[in-house]
């Protein structure tokens, strides 16, 4: 409990908005980048510099760099640039730490620039070092920010640690699809190849195919049939009740499929804990929310502090216009006229409310580029409380509505 008051202390936001306002901050910050390390001058000025991703601390002698959660600033990494006496401590030109009470845990230092594919490194040196956009990782010891790029084309580059091959064995866990790039050892740092070799050797390094997770076969059928026998959980009664089962039954067959995103509605926030403690740090959860004003104008049901407790555990949170109760809505509420987008709600309902919650959340956490419409998933929804309703669906944008399948039904309520 302690730790965590500790933290709230220090207001990072404001912290490193002050060093962005040091007076020769592009003249630090392209001295030492450019001229020293050899990084690509439009990467220090037209990514660094101009979206605000660079600061300097005259104390430290250190260029800062904003560890990120979602748009909050979580921590400060330093990269020192000149050696220093930092709290007793001698700091060594080229040394990079983080600010004291960062969030190690949750905290990026984040350039991405797409969703579809990302280079990972261990050190902010070494990203830039690259060329390209990316993300740094403050710590090697904690690594559940990697399934925030579960669905992209993931590429990760870890300096020649003595804790390299225990962290790729865990990176691969967590993103089975990444492809690990093996620094060559004679040189510890990216940046140690780029100033001997040149960028040209970096591009050939990232050319190489590197180490992958052996590939998992799916499971299909034996022989020549046509059809799969699998396991579908009816329950005597709709409702919270079922919550516990409900979310056995999904994880039990997401891993039976090798599925690693999960979505799962809450209100509260205590079936997402349920959730998050069931699967663990093996999928990918998002937690969907009823959006804001669902019960009374400007009132949300998932308070501060618990979305901020999901999002410190590696889940995502979507909170967001729902599919099926948008305008159309308000045109019932005005004019007692059902709008299609509701009309398709009531039909979903025949199967349950789960069911159509479970498809609902799918559209909007598609909308929200959380999940792709290319893989399937499993989506978990519920009865006014808790989950009852779990299935292997394959998402859909909104507009995109039908094509949207479900393709097996986990677990339902057969009495609603």
């Amino acid at each position: 409990m302690k730790e965590k008051d500790t933290k709230s202390i220090i207001n990072f936001d404001h912290l490193f908005n002050m060093m962005l306002k040091e007076k020769d901050l592009g003249k630090i910050a392209g001295g030492y980048l450019c001229d020293l390390k050899g990084i690509d001058h439009g990467t220090v000025f037209n990514d660094l510099l101009a979206k605000k991703l660079i600061g300097y601390c005259p104390e430290r002698k250190a260029l800062a760099f904003p560890l990120m959660r979602g748009f909050l600033i979580v921590g400060i990494q330093y990269l020192t640039i000149e050696s220093a006496e930092v709290d007793g401590k001698i700091r060594e030109e080229g040394r990079e730490y983080c600010h004291e009470e960062s969030d190690l845990e949750t905290g990026i230092f984040n350039m991405q620039k797409n969703f579809k594919e990302v280079i990972i490194t261990d050190g902010i040196l070494d990203l830039l070092s690259t060329g390209t956009a990316g993300v740094s990782m403050p710590s090697l010891k904690t690594l559940s920010q990697l399934q925030l790029f579960l669905d992209m084309k993931a590429t990760v580059c870890f300096t020649n640690a003595v804790d390299k091959d225990t962290a790729t064995k865990r990176i691969l866990q967590i993103l089975p699809k990444a492809r690990i790039i093996t620094m060559p050892k004679e040189f510890k740092h990216l940046n140690d190849l780029l100033l001997a070799k040149g960028q040209d050797a970096v591009k050939k390094l990232f050319s190489e195919p590197g180490v992958m997770a052996p590939e998992k076969q799916p499971l299909i059928p034996e022989g020549n049939e046509r059809s799969d026998e699998v396991v579908c959980r009816y329950f005597t009664e709709s409702g919270p009740i079922n919550t516990d089962a409900a979310l056995e039954a999904a994880k039990k067959r997401a891993k039976e499929l090798n599925i690693g995103k999960i979505l799962v509605s809450s209100c509260s926030g205590a079936t997402a804990r349920k959730a998050l403690d069931l699967f663990g740090s093996d999928f990918s959860i998002i937690v969907v929310t009823h959006v804001t004003g669902f019960k009374e104008p400007d009132y949300q049901e998932l308070p501060e502090e618990e979305r901020t407790y999901l999002l410190s555990r590696g889940a995502q949170v979507l909170t967001s216009e729902h599919a099926f109760g948008g305008v159309g809505r308000a045109f019932r509420n005005k004019t007692g006229t059902y709008q299609i987008d509701e009309v398709i709600a009531y039909t979903l309902r025949t199967f349950g409310q789960g069911t159509k919650v479970a498809i609902e959340i799918a559209l909007m956490a598609a909308d929200a580029g959380l999940v792709r419409t290319d893989e399937d998933i499993v989506s978990i929804g519920g009865t006014v409380e808790g989950v009852d309703t779990a299935l292997v669906l394959r998402a859909a944008n909104t507009h995109a509505f039908f094509d949207l399948k479900v393709k097996e039904v986990i677990c339902k309520p057969a009495s609603f």
